[in-house]
């Protein structure tokens, strides 16, 4: 006796491949991480520069206000790294600020935000021609200090880093604060890499 076979129906089939195949169209649609960003890259780090050449000056004078000096700056500084690195912007940075007290003395401040140590040369020659040189290491995320004697008028500041790889001249009133500050901003292969002083 021979038993006849019957097609079998195969509807958890056609059901489990629909199904793989809604998930994969699913995940095929999902935006990848760099392209969650909307506008052009380059534009928007060049708004971010803006922003901060405005910010770091208003940080300061904050600072300055409440009698918190550098501290503020500093602060200011490591919020803006956690901020931009959320919006997948690396930032790296430097600031002096150059602040004469009533005798003839500039303090100076270096904020190192660099992910780096450096090595900085501060040259600073005043208007009657004298000049005087101080060399400074400066730790990672850490702020040094130190300062210039005998200086009774406005002056130029040249400040060089990474072995000279860096380097600005700033003209400097004396009885005013000063301030300098070198930024590297980075998305994926976009770069904006600038310096301003107030």
């Amino acid at each position: 006796m021979k038993f006849s076979e019957k097609p079998r129906k195969r509807k958890g089939q056609f059901f489990l491949i629909a199904g793989l195949m809604l998930a994969i169209l699913f995940f095929m649609g999902l935006p990848k991480p760099d392209s969650m960003v909307q506008g052009p890259v380059a534009e928007d780090l060049k708004h971010v520069y803006e922003n901060m050449e405005r910010e770091f000056g208003r940080a300061l004078a904050l600072g300055l206000n409440e009698s918190l000096g550098v501290d503020k700056l500093q602060n200011f500084t490591r919020f803006v790294d956690g901020a931009l690195k959320t919006r997948y912007i690396g930032f790296d940075c430097l600031w002096v600020v150059a602040e004469g007290n009533t005798s003839s003395i500039i303090n100076l401040s270096v904020g190192n935000f660099l992910g780096n140590e450096i090595n900085m040369t501060l040259n600073l020659t005043d208007d009657g021609g004298s000049s005087a040189i101080k060399y400074i290491g400066v730790n990672s995320d850490t702020t040094s200090f130190l300062e210039f004697g005998s200086v009774t008028s406005d002056f130029n500041m040249t400040i060089s880093f990474n072995t000279s790889d860096e380097a600005a001249t700033v003209v400097w009133e004396r009885d005013k604060v000063n301030l300098y500050v070198f930024m590297n901003l980075t998305r994926s292969n976009n770069i904006k890499r600038d310096d301003f002083d107030l």
